[in-house]
């Protein structure tokens, strides 16, 4: 079996340990723009989304006057420079130096947007490791397959011969409408058990288990 070329990696929840500062910050945004804070499980299970497309979801009554207010509110909040919310998970930087140093070629696939995506990469000094990054706002909201289409046409490569890495469902259903392969990690906003219901070669229990998982099962 040939292994990917490419590995594309989600943000939240995967890289970095930030699902609940998402849903702190919604649920804040939707009070300060004067609406009822959303069960923080609600907001939870619509984490890999674009912000817009989230705050369409949560809102009983959606206007795009409303949902560009709170998105303004949140996104004011979650870029404040002095909000040090970025932080990576502990077995990120490790896995990230294994698999570059093995060869594959590394991109993120995210419902941040452009100014988030570049605020985090630069709170996290990950800017070497990434090839291409593709945000909301740039392609369609997950699990539409563009992002990984968009990647994939940047480096020269098929999506069969991409890996997709991601903490929610949303992430596993992109792959799989793109034609690529892709692996759970149960570190962020879905469970084990929404995981293994959408298309996956394994799930698991964090990044430390990747490198290991891909030299076995390209064995």
């Amino acid at each position: 079996m040939t292994p990917p070329k490419l590995i594309i990696f989600d943000w939240d929840g995967t890289l970095a340990d930030t699902t609940q500062p998402i849903i702190d910050t919604m649920r804040r945004s939707f009070a300060e723009c004067g609406f009822p804070p959303p069960e923080a499980e609600r907001v939870r299970s619509l984490i890999g989304y674009s912000l817009p497309e989230i705050i369409r979801a949560l809102l009983e009554m959606p206007s795009e006057a409303a949902v560009a207010d709170i998105a303004r509110t949140y996104s004011a909040h979650y870029l404040n420079p002095n909000n040090r919310n970025m932080t990576l998970f502990p077995d990120a930087p490790p896995c990230l130096d294994k698999l570059k140093a093995q060869g594959f070629r590394l991109a993120v696939a995210t419902g941040k947007g452009r100014a988030g995506l570049d605020n985090a990469i630069s709170q996290t000094a990950t800017g070497g490791y990434w090839l291409a990054t593709a945000c909301a706002g740039e392609y369609p909201s997950k699990p539409s397959p563009e992002m990984v289409f968009g990647l994939c046409g940047e480096l020269g490569l098929d999506p069969k011969e991409a890996l997709v890495v991601g903490d929610t469902a949303h992430d596993l259903h992109m792959a799989a409408n793109a034609g690529a392969a892709a692996v759970g990690v149960a570190t962020g906003a879905h469970s084990r058990e929404q995981l293994l219901g959408a298309p996956h070669l394994a799930v698991l229990d964090g990044l430390s288990e990747l490198p290991g998982f891909l030299a076995r099962h390209y064995a």
